[in-house]
């Protein structure tokens, strides 16, 4: 989770949610091989062949239309439902009397220098189909941050869905912004023991948000056996 405004910051870098959907051989890698695949083609010096520990490897810059896709393969995944299901597809949260329907497949983003808003459509009796946005301030290039965030004590919506929901949604938000970085940056290149980058920060713009990569660290180095 980002910190709250005045609250407590974000470990710079993590590795968590990267393990909980390893697998990549998945619709979100796909993704991310074919964006990097575009981007190879217009920069082909642009990628290093391999990184030593510690060292920062390429940005990965995608516009707005790019990262609101990514991000929907994300939420996909890190509700676990199917790459092949159909292209409209709701999640219904649960919780004793309270029901809200997350419409995955309308996630949309949007960028801003330093600041990145996820909006997330969503459904329940009390005010029908609404939208929720839940707001991250990042870096820029005038104000680099790494994957330090901050968000709202609230996110934004009718607050019958707020006062249940609003820490799962903004949870759910951040979970699918720095999972979508880690699948990014893992596809992006290798580092000297065959391991996938990491994201090292992130910087958004009025036209979309960049990936800066790096190899692990030497503590952090997962070396084959």
């Amino acid at each position: 989770m980002p910190r709250r405004a005045g609250q407590r910051e974000l470990p710079a870098l993590t590795r968590t949610l990267t393990e909980t959907v390893a697998a990549r051989e998945d619709r979100v890698s796909e993704e991310c091989t074919r964006l990097l695949k575009l981007l190879r083609e217009r920069c082909p010096g642009l990628f290093p062949s391999q990184l030593n520990p510690g060292e920062v490897g390429p940005e990965i810059p995608l516009d707005r239309e790019a990262v609101a896709r990514l991000y929907r393969l994300v939420g996909r995944q890190v509700l676990g439902l199917s790459a092949d299901g159909p292209s409209d597809a709701t999640v219904v949260w649960a919780r004793g009397d309270s029901e809200l329907a997350v419409l995955v497949d309308e996630i949309d983003v949007t960028p801003a220098p330093g600041a990145i808003a996820v909006d997330i459509p969503v459904r329940c009796d009390q005010v029908g189909q609404t939208n929720v946005r839940v707001r991250f301030a990042v870096g820029s290039d005038e104000r680099p941050a790494g994957l330090v965030a901050a968000t709202d004590e609230r996110p934004f919506g009718p607050a019958e869905v707020i006062d249940v929901w609003g820490e799962e949604l903004t949870a759910f938000a951040w979970q699918i912004v720095l999972t979508a970085a880690n699948k990014l940056a893992d596809a992006t290149g290798r580092d000297i023991d065959g391991s996938g980058l990491i994201p090292a920060a992130l910087e958004a713009t009025e036209g979309g948000l960049a990936v800066l990569t790096m190899a692990r660290q030497g503590f952090d180095r997962k070396i084959p056996r």
